[in-house]
C-alpha cells in the first residue's frame, strides 16, 4: 500500500496511514491461510473510510 496521496501532516490521515502500516504488519506476520481475510478486512476498512471523508467518490 502506498501512503503517497495521504497528507500525512493532516492528523487523521497520519492516523489513519499509521493504522494501515500497523494492520499491514499484523497481516504479514499471520499464518498464510488468514491473510486473505485479513486483506478483505482492511480492505473493506480502507474504503469505508474513503466513503466517510470523501462522500463525492461513494457516490460516483
Amino acid at each position: 500500500m502506498s501512503t503517497g496521496d495521504l497528507d500525512v501532516d493532516e492528523p487523521m490521515e497520519h492516523d489513519l496511514a499509521a493504522s494501515a502500516a500497523d494492520a499491514l504488519e499484523s497481516i504479514d506476520a499471520a499464518p498464510l491461510e488468514e491473510r486473505a481475510a485479513r486483506f478483505d478486512a482492511l480492505a473493506e476498512r480502507l474504503r469505508r473510510e474513503l466513503e466517510r471523508s470523501d462522500p463525492a467518490r461513494a457516490a460516483g
